[in-house]
């Protein structure tokens, strides 16, 4: 992906077609578990508020949720829209970051990366079953990388 700064305060984003069926596919098979407050992959979407106080969590998750959701599955299918060349707002440019952040936290999950202990996360040689998933989390980091770097250019 390539995001360059415009004049009138927008932002061309080119993406090539790779990259947009990467995203599209990920997006795609996320909102078939998303909607599944129970699925292991989702929990950093929906986090635990109370570690030790399960009913002060259900309220809050009861508060919560449905608004997390539709603001997960919002920024999801802003990806599956996501083109070769476009040009967008800079808040068009940060719900796309949210985005591919949600594509990699639940990558993340996936693979076991703990964010909290990274030099404790599993690492994936090329002969690894997950070796694909790993260069593709790589991937959306460098790309939310890129994102923060051109809004705050």
């Amino acid at each position: 992906m390539i995001i360059t700064p415009l004049k009138n305060g927008a932002f061309k984003v080119e993406t090539p077609d790779w990259q947009i069926q990467i995203f599209r596919g990920l997006a795609e098979e996320l909102k078939t578990v998303l909607p599944d407050g129970n699925n292991s992959l989702t929990t950093r979407l929906f986090p635990v508020a109370y570690q030790r106080d399960n009913a002060a969590n259900e309220e809050y998750k009861k508060l919560t949720h449905e608004d997390l959701l539709q603001s997960h599955l919002a920024s999801l299918k802003l990806i599956e829209e996501i083109s070769t060349d476009k040009e967008v707002t800079e808040q068009t440019l940060i719900k796309i970051m949210q985005g591919i952040n949600i594509l990699r936290l639940v990558v993340g999950t996936r693979l076991k990366i703990d964010d909290e202990e990274p030099e404790n996360a599993p690492q994936a040689s090329k002969d690894h079953p997950d070796h694909n998933l790993w260069l593709i989390f790589h991937l959306l980091g460098e790309i939310l990388s890129i994102i923060v770097d051109s809004i705050n250019h």
